[in-house]
C-alpha cells in the first residue's frame, strides 16, 4: 500500500486547501483499489502540481496512475487528450475513473523533459486544432494563472493581467490550446519523438501557448522569430510582455 508523506499532503493543502485531508487520508486506499482493477504495480511517485502521480507498470509495460482530489480535473483533461488523440504528439489515456479523479496514462520512456530544437514547433502545430465546444476560455486560464502570480510574487501586477485579458479576448482565430505549456510538460518518447502530458485546455489565441518556448533562450526576438513559424509573432510578442513577470530572471526582463 502507497503511503502518504508530508511533502504531498503539504503540496496539495497548499493548493487546494485543508479540506483535501480526507481524500489524503483515503489516497492508499484509492490506490490500492485501482491497481487491482488495473493490473497496476506501482514504482514510485513522480511529481506534480495538481495531482500525485505514481510511476508504475502493468504486464511489465510502464504507465502512470494520475490521482487528483478535483474529479474535474481530470475530466477535463481526459477530454483534452481524447481530441488529441490521433496526434502521436500527446500523451494517450489508457483508463479512467474520472468520478474519482483518476487516469491511467501511458508511460513515456525516457520521459526526459525536452530538449529544445524543431520538435518544440511541430509539438505546438500538433495541439493547435479549431476549438471545439465544451473548455473555457483563454480569459478564464488567464485570471487563474495571475492569481497564482499574486500568491507566490506578491506586487502589482494589475497593468500586465489587464493586457493579459485584453490580449485574450481578442478577434483572433480560436484553437484548443494546452494552458500550461510549459518544456517539463513536454516529454521525450525516444524514437516517438516528443509528447505532451498535463494539459490545462481551454480555447483561444494560439500565440499563448508559445511564450515559454520564447524564453527559453537569452534572445528573446530570435525566439519569436523562430516560433513565427507556428504562430503569430506580434501577438507571441505581446503574450511575451505581458506575461514577462512569470520569467523575473530572463536578461530581456531583467534589462527591462
Amino acid at each position: 500500500m502507497v503511503g502518504v508523506d508530508g511533502g504531498l499532503a503539504g503540496r496539495m493543502a497548499r493548493r487546494f486547501g485543508e479540506g483535501v485531508r480526507p481524500w489524503l487520508e483515503g489516497l492508499p486506499a484509492l490506490v490500492a483499489e485501482l491497481c487491482a482493477r488495473w493490473g497496476l504495480e506501482v514504482e514510485g511517485p513522480l511529481s506534480g502540481g495538481t495531482s500525485h502521480a505514481l510511476r508504475c507498470r502493468r504486464a511489465g509495460v510502464p504507465v502512470v496512475l494520475k490521482l487528483t482530489p478535483e474529479p474535474a480535473l481530470a475530466q477535463a483533461e481526459r477530454a483534452a487528450l481524447r481530441v488529441w488523440g490521433p496526434s502521436p504528439r500527446v500523451v494517450r489515456v489508457l483508463e479512467a475513473d474520472t468520478a474519482r479523479g483518476a487516469l491511467l496514462l501511458e508511460g513515456l520512456v525516457p520521459g526526459t523533459p525536452a530538449a529544445d530544437g524543431p520538435g518544440l514547433l511541430e509539438v505546438l502545430r500538433a495541439l493547435h486544432v479549431p476549438a471545439p465546444e465544451g473548455f473555457p476560455p483563454l480569459a478564464q486560464r488567464v485570471d487563474f494563472v495571475f492569481g497564482l502570480l499574486a500568491r507566490r510574487h506578491p506586487g502589482d501586477h494589475s497593468r500586465a493581467h489587464a493586457e493579459a485579458s485584453r490580449l485574450a479576448r481578442d478577434r483572433v482565430p480560436r484553437v484548443l490550446l494546452h494552458g500550461d505549456l510549459h518544456p517539463a510538460n513536454v516529454l521525450d518518447a525516444g524514437p516517438r519523438g516528443l509528447v505532451v502530458i498535463d494539459p490545462r485546455a481551454c480555447v483561444g489565441d494560439a500565440a499563448c501557448d508559445a511564450v515559454d518556448f520564447a524564453y527559453l533562450g537569452p534572445d528573446l526576438r530570435a525566439r519569436i522569430e523562430w516560433l513565427s513559424a507556428v504562430v503569430d509573432g506580434d501577438r507571441l510578442a505581446a503574450w511575451c510582455r505581458v506575461f514577462a513577470a512569470f520569467h523575473p530572471d530572463h536578461p530581456a526582463v531583467r534589462s527591462a
